[in-house]
């Protein structure tokens, strides 16, 4: 934790380089990420409480950022509104597209805290070099660079051991690195496991299907041409056993995947290169986690399994070129091509509804982007600076014929009709960035943007098919619970695709006001309000109700293209209490915020975090550092009448942790989340659809008190 203010504003500082608007949570090389704070916090992140196979969890506290519960290893992030496909999520250059119709396994879903070296949420206004594709903004993640001795001759060995407990639903992982290196070469190998029971909530009452069990692996090669160009190839395998998910009909009781990045970062004369080629494999199996746990039971008669394969490559180049001391170009290109086979077999060789053929939900989707950019970074003056990008962005969709169970229910009529129209789409796409920097003193400074961002549907959007094409009025029957089964909102309802949909355009307008000591070392306050207007917004229509999964009155609903608006506000603070010998350094922080997003034509978005609130108070030391966090959310009275979105009370929970630096390489924490053990119910988690009545939407509630630790152990 050595240096933590220093390299938490150090990456403030930064933006001088890096697109503005951008928070960060930086890893030395010597460290791991729990050790250090965000860019504008110096909470520490504990162990105890932030090591994790769900990696979004560490975007909890920056502003601007919340997080849609879905499974407890594969939360959505949310920026200022707007989650999942929306948010650009870029991992060492690669974009992952979650391959499973209820996205249970998105991106962050495929890297643990253990191998991260800075992630950062870039909000609402994304420069153009960021990520095209997405309207709500960019999660960047990186991992740790490879280690390489500093002179020839030498070899250094090293590694890294860290486990962690939590009391409440019997968590327990652990994580494994190791890298011996050259000069020139340097190998690697990093793992993460982690298994879990359900959690219980306030209340004392059992969460079903919360319980996960899962592990991944990564090694790299790299390899130093000089000091300036490095060329690596890292192989990633994740193993997922099962994964409950409390707020949807299926769990997943199996996900495989492969992953290959090959990069490049270098120097040609004054040119820097960043480039990378990349290929991920995914096997993802779906059906059902019965009881309280204890077994999945293959025979039941009640199991629906569903199969997903995805294939997905890439490649990013990036070229930064200094033309002036004043003026610098980024420009580059980006290719995606993600393929998506999604097929559920028969429970029985029987006609009935869901016999006797196999459901092909998608057969041989395509989707294909390739995007072009390029931008101006511009230091006018001491005070005044500039990013100003135009990207374009092409994408190509197509899907093969589809099937139902039978030809003899309303799914057989849906396959037939779905298979005469045309599928194949193109979008091109625009999308245009200016943001400007003032330093009005150095105390105050003022950052204003604007950016027109554009996003194409996904494939389930597009593709999904079942109950949007029969000839026949829906009903209760086998159609509901196909519809059912294409749901990634954790709201109970049914969804269909839409061949018409059209690109969604968000056109944002954002200003930050900066106040600080003049150090920015001390203390310093940010204010950011934003207004974003979406044109052809993905929401729904409303096509009937029914009956699925025991639930009656279920909505049908088409994905469909409506107007909407987003408006809002972050806050965030620090300030250093007091900083002496006797005492250490004490800080406070504070992050803040509230968003607002409603259609033209009147009604609430989906899943739009209520006003919310963060403070934490530190204490550092010598060997110890001391914490307490409160957070406070307001009651969520604006909800989706068209999802029957439930309302959610106000709560606040308190959180105590401690570390102690038993050594230069061994640190112990300890933290008690929920320490009062308040009954909550999450605004972003969806209804709980296992253990409570099928006639009312109850919304899934939250973890009860927890009692956690965590050991760390450098060698």
């Amino acid at each position: 934790m050595k240096n933590m203010l220093l390299l938490s504003f150090a990456a403030i500082s930064a933006l001088a380089s890096e697109p503005m608007m951008v928070q960060k949570i930086t890893v030395e090389a010597d460290t791991t990420l729990a050790d250090v704070s965000s860019s504008i916090s110096t909470t520490t992140l504990s162990k105890a409480t932030k090591m994790s196979g769900d990696s979004a969890t560490l975007l909890n506290d920056l502003p601007g950022v919340s997080l849609y519960s879905n499974g407890s290893t594969a939360s959505l992030p949310v920026i200022h509104g707007m989650a999942d496909d929306r948010v650009k999520i870029d991992i060492d250059g690669m974009t992952i597209t979650s391959a499973c119709p209820n996205h249970m396994n998105p991106a962050l879903s495929y890297i643990d805290s253990s191998k991260i070296a800075v992630i950062g949420a870039i909000a609402g206004i994304t420069p153009v070099s960021e990520g095209g594709d997405s309207i709500g903004g960019t999660i960047i993640v990186r991992s740790k660079d490879p280690l390489f001795a500093q002179k020839s001759g030498e070899v250094i060995i090293s590694g890294d051991l860290s486990g962690f407990y939590h009391s409440n639903n019997a968590a327990r992982g652990a994580a494994v690195t190791a890298a011996a290196a050259n000069d020139k070469i340097s190998v690697s190998y990093a793992g993460f496991a982690e298994k879990s029971g359900d959690y219980t909530d306030g209340n004392g009452k059992l969460v079903k299907d919360s319980l996960y069990q899962q592990q991944n692996h990564a090694a790299t090669l790299a390899y130093k041409i000089n000091d300036d160009n490095i060329v690596s190839l890292k192989l990633t395998k994740t193993y997922v056993d099962f994964v409950g998910f409390p707020n949807e009909y299926m769990d997943m009781l199996d996900n495989k995947s492969t992953n290959f990045n090959l990069r490049y970062k270098g120097r040609i004369g004054t040119l820097l290169l960043d480039a990378n080629a990349y290929n991920q494999k995914t096997d993802h199996y779906m059906n059902k986690i019965w009881g309280e746990r204890q077994a999945f039971n293959p025979a039941s008669p009640y199991g629906m399994p569903m199969y997903t394969q995805a294939k997905e490559s890439g490649f990013n180049l990036k070229v930064t070129l200094p033309i002036s001391k004043e003026h610098t170009l980024k420009f580059g290109t980006e290719y995606n091509k993600y393929t998506l086979n999604d097929w559920w077999p028969p429970i029985s060789t029987t006609v009935g509804g869901m016999g006797n053929e196999t459901f092909i939900n998608i057969n041989n989707g395509h989707r294909d982007r390739i995007g072009l950019f390029a931008e101006t970074v511009s230091q006018w003056s001491d005070k005044l600076s500039s990013v100003i990008g135009l990207r374009s962005d092409i994408v190509k969709m197509n899907t093969g014929d589809v099937k139902g169970y039978n030809p003899t229910v309303n799914d057989g009529t849906d396959a037939t009709n779905f298979n005469l129209l045309d599928q194949n789409k193109r979008d091109v796409n625009y999308d245009f960035t200016a943001m400007s920097k003032y330093e009005y003193s150095n105390t105050s400074d003022i950052e204003l943007g604007f950016a027109r961002k554009t996003r194409s549907p996904n494939i389930y959007e597009r593709y999904a098919w079942a109950g949007g094409y029969g000839s026949t009025p829906l009903t209760s029957g086998p159609i509901a619970m196909d519809m059912a089964m294409v749901n990634w909102f954790g709201d109970g309802n049914g969804y269909v695709g839409n061949l018409n949909l059209k690109p969604e355009v968000a056109n944002t307008i954002s200003t930050t006001l900066s106040f600080h000591d003049s150090t920015d070392k001390v203390w310093g306050l940010k204010l950011t309000p934003y207004y974003s207007k979406v044109a052809n917004y993905i929401d729904v229509n409303v096509l009937g109700t029914a009956t699925a999964g025991g639930y009656t009155g279920i909505r049908l609903l088409q994905f469909a293209n409506h107007d909407a608006h987003f408006f809002g506000a972050d806050l965030s603070g620090h300030v250093t209490l007091w900083d002496n010998a006797e005492n250490g350094v004490g800080t406070l922080t504070s992050v803040m915020g509230y968003t607002r997003g409603f259609r033209d034509d009147g009604g609430s978005l989906y899943h739009i975090m209520p006003f919310h609130a963060k403070i934490s108070l530190d204490r550092v030391s010598g060997a110890w550092n001391n914490g307490i966090d409160i957070q406070a959310v307001a009651k969520k009275d604006s909800v989706d009448s068209l999802r029957k979105e439930p309302m959610t009370p106000g709560y606040a929970l308190v959180d105590l942790r401690t570390g102690y630096q038993i050594s230069k390489d061994v640190k112990f924490d300890v933290a008690v989340t929920n320490f009062f053990n308040q009954a909550y119910a999450m605004p972003l988690g969806g209804i709980d659809v296992v253990d409570y009545a099928k006639t009312t939407y109850t919304p899934l509630q939250g973890m009860g008190r927890s009692f956690n630790t965590a050991l760390n152990i450098r060698f």
